[in-house]
């Protein structure tokens, strides 16, 4: 758990130093500081948006198999 907890927090530091380098932005200066805080909670917004809807998709599919593919697979077992 320990590890996963490592691995998340590098996650986004790694991801704040890239909005930091990829807009040049100083961070004593306030400008740049309000700067990085919108770019770096956009980016959560949109981390987090595109998870729910990973989410929504992986909850919504049907993971048993249907009844017709059950029996076909009895009766395939059946004959072999």
């Amino acid at each position: 758990m320990k590890i996963l907890a490592l691995i998340v927090i590098k996650f986004f530091f790694i991801s704040a130093l890239f909005i930091v380098s990829n807009g040049n932005l100083d961070l004593k200066e306030s400008t740049d500081r309000a700067v990085f805080v919108e770019a770096y909670t956009g980016w959560l917004g949109d981390l987090s948006s595109q998870g729910f809807k990973i989410v929504k998709e992986v909850a919504g599919s049907q993971w048993l198999p249907s009844e017709s593919s059950i029996e076909e697979a009895i009766g395939a077992q059946r004959l072999g």
